[in-house]
């Protein structure tokens, strides 16, 4: 049985965590380069996101109302097919404590006409909307909530700070 030299060892120990450094720097510049190329799309599929503004401060006497600016976005390269029972359901939310406890939804008597809804959202394309959402100030105070909506079939939860 022979024994290696503690000074080989450190060597070859060296040796080797210098040719690992190497090999993870070059996986790394191989992932960058495709990714800022291009040639690898790191967006979701089909994206919802969000725009949360609040208009006037929070007062006890008076509803708040809060815009909201969602888009959908198709990253694929295939047109998505978007179809609803009714135009009433293109743009729905509700309004939770961090909790997730209910506060406030949307009031189903706003007018709406019940018709179905059907198209498509072509390849690296987006639909935008914007609404306003009235909320009851008995519900809801200052704090931090959260914002459930669903636009076109697909969901997204916003972050919300009621000043």
């Amino acid at each position: 049985m022979s024994m290696n030299n503690p000074e080989s060892a450190a060597q070859k120990a060296q040796s080797n965590m210098m040719r690992l450094g190497l090999v993870a720097v070059a996986m790394a510049g191989v992932i960058a380069f495709y990714v800022l190329t291009g040639r690898v799309d790191l967006n979701e599929p089909v994206e919802l996101t969000a725009r949360v503004t609040q208009s006037a401060t929070w007062s006890q006497s008076t509803p708040l109302t809060l815009g909201v600016a969602v888009t959908l976005a198709n990253n694929t390269e295939e047109p998505l097919p978007l179809s609803l029972a009714s135009q009433c359901d293109i743009f729905r939310w509700f309004l939770t404590d961090e909790d997730q406890n209910l506060v406030q939804s949307q009031r189903s008597d706003e007018p709406c006409v019940d018709l179905p809804m059907q198209g498509n959202l072509e390849a690296k394309h987006n639909i935008s909307g914007e609404f306003t959402l009235t909320l009851d100030p008995a519900r809801v105070k200052p704090g931090d909530y959260i914002l459930f909506m669903r636009y076109w079939g697909y969901e997204h939860r916003e972050r919300v700070t009621i000043d």
